[in-house]
């Protein structure tokens, strides 16, 4: 009686660890869990399209958008584009402008020869002159920022683009927040709420 009893606990165990292995055959194993031996190795033959950050940093430094265009990132092309085009109207424009007002100062501040400027013309004195040439001076200077920081910043776009461009933002890496049943000691539910991670 015992005997059978231990071939039916024995045959019970044996077809649950079956079952159970069959099931776990068919999930997807992913590759970081893979054992030792059988992780394959990215060639570069394997993974043509892979991105080197340096790379693309350079190709930015030399030639804005170009490290967009390298890491497939085309709809950036027009915000680069546009923000550095702005910056440089600025900047030329406010140059063009400071140079007219500094000529114009140094043609008013020489009156010897009686020659004045058209801004002396129109009712500007020596000093709204030159304050004005400061104010176009220092938005020269503003705009020099700017079109410096935009460029700057298409560099690092381009090198965090290629840093991150096998980044894994699938569905099976997720943190969600869901509501959920609790039941308190003393068997009463409770509304709580349960915070799951995927990876």
């Amino acid at each position: 009686m015992k005997r059978k009893v231990l071939y039916t606990i024995f045959l019970l165990v044996f077809a649950t660890n079956l079952g159970f292995s069959q099931s776990d055959s068919n999930k997807a194993i992913l590759p970081h869990k893979l054992a030792t031996d059988t992780v394959s190795i990215n060639t570069p033959e394997e993974r043509p399209t892979e991105r080197n950050p340096k790379r693309a940093a350079m190709m930015s430094a030399v030639c804005p958008g170009l490290g967009q265009i390298y890491n497939h990132k085309y709809w950036k092309l027009p915000i680069v584009y546009a923000a550095l085009g702005t910056a440089g109207y600025f900047v030329i424009s406010n140059r063009s402008y400071y140079n007219n007002m500094k000529a114009a100062y140094i043609q008013d501040i020489n009156d010897e020869d009686g020659d004045v400027s058209i801004y002396y013309d129109q009712g500007y004195g020596l000093t709204d002159i030159q304050n004005a040439a400061e104010q176009y001076r220092t938005w020269m200077e503003y705009s020099a920022v700017a079109f410096t920081a935009v460029y700057v910043l298409q560099i690092i776009d381009a090198t965090v683009d290629a840093h991150l461009y096998y980044f894994d933002v699938s569905d099976d890496l997720s943190m969600r927040l869901e509501p959920k049943l609790l039941y308190s000691v003393s068997r009463q539910p409770v509304h709580g709420l349960s915070l799951n991670f995927t990876f």
